[in-house]
């Protein structure tokens, strides 16, 4: 190891479910020829790290939680030497070592002509089934590791990770059917759909912020003038399907990216779309999907499902996000306060994206 690393470093585990997380020093990791070591200066959390943190995931224990890193390059392993350099800014995907002999790799080489980690069998899931980024050092698998552009700082970068690149590939699945001024609508205006907003408008589509909280819709005041959204419509108000309607020209929503896990939600999503409209499904309810058949068929909607974006759509999103000046509003905390993020996360009045930044 570079005589720079340390031996060990600091982390935060989940050692019990539903307990607070613990600050501890553990070994560094060794790196493999593919894979780079990356100091971390800023790591998100989010809905799904608390559904490890309450164990509906079966995540092993103990865990070093968190799926949304981003650092700079340390050590570079030899087969990784050729593109990465010692001191890059880095974002680390969560879809790391795909064994390229599984049914999932193999399906999707045959597919697309090239092997697409997501979908490995087999992948490696930091923060969920491996050692995430609450930690001083991560390995990043050099194949699924993207640069951040100067313009983005470490702390903003970080959500960008999971919740940008989850909404980036909710919208690439309708950019091929839809033209530029449609409109979409945004279902959930939170960690995901602040950043979905001003993606879709990004990419010129006249774009609903939709949310059953007025707090919530409050955060697109935050966005840049250009890339805020055209209507906001509060769900709970009686009018709020009349207002969508107006809105699209009275033929509806060319597609709505469902961010939220409300079976309820979702249902009544499918009344707002047009004719071959498409609804994107990101939530994952406790409960099993229920959907009135009859405006699937009739109507011909498309029902999609989203997983998240590969890493080459994340390199094309993080330029959109150069260029345009996307940003998240961030809670941002300290390292000493990584205990604690779970009370903080699922506080009545917490909105937004929560982040912690190391100071090093």
């Amino acid at each position: 190891m570079n005589p720079s690393i340390p031996d060990t470093m600091w982390a935060a585990q989940i050692t019990e479910f539903n307990k607070p997380y613990t600050l501890t020093t553990v070994k560094v990791p060794q790196i493999r020829p593919n894979e780079l070591l990356v100091k971390i200066h800023a790591a998100g959390f989010c809905h799904s790290d608390i559904q490890v943190w309450r164990g509906e995931l079966n995540s092993p224990l103990p865990l070093i939680p968190s799926h949304e890193p981003v650092g700079t390059i340390v050590q570079v392993g030899d087969n990784a030497a050729s593109k990465w350099k010692v001191g890059g800014r880095v974002g680390i995907l969560n879809f790391k070592n795909a064994c390229a002999s599984c049914a999932g790799c193999t399906g999707t080489q045959k597919r697309y002509g090239k092997l697409d980690p997501r979908f490995c069998d087999h992948r490696e899931t930091g923060g969920f089934k491996n050692d995430g980024c609450f930690a001083e050092y991560m390995v990043a698998d050099s194949e699924t590791t993207v640069t951040l552009p100067d313009s983005v700082s470490f702390q903003q970068a970080a959500p960008l990770l999971c919740a940008g690149a989850t909404v980036w590939g909710a919208l690439n699945k309708v950019r091929p059917f839809l033209r530029r001024c449609d409109t979409i609508g945004i279902i959930g205006i939170g960690g995901l759909g602040q950043l979905g907003v001003q993606l879709a408008k990004a990419l010129g589509y006249r774009t609903v912020a939709i949310d059953n909280q007025d707090d919530s819709l409050q955060l697109t005041d935050d966005m840049p003038n250009q890339l805020q959204p055209d209507l906001l419509v509060n769900t709970t108000h009686g009018d709020a399907s009349d207002k969508i309607m107006k809105e699209s020209g009275g033929e509806g929503l060319a597609a709505v990216i469902n961010c939220v896990d409300s079976i309820a939600v979702n249902a009544w999503s499918l009344g707002l779309l047009r004719v071959g409209g498409i609804a994107v499904l990101l939530g994952l309810p406790a409960d099993q999907w229920r959907f009135d058949t009859h405006p699937i068929v009739f109507r011909e909607l498309v029902l999609c499902g989203s997983y998240i974006a590969s890493r080459e759509e994340v390199e094309e999103m993080m330029e959109v996000v150069h260029q345009y000046g996307i940003r998240s509003q961030l809670t941002v905390v300290k390292k000493d306060d990584i205990p604690r993020l779970p009370e903080t996360y699922l506080s009545r009045t917490f909105r937004g994206r929560l982040v912690v930044g190391f100071d090093y």
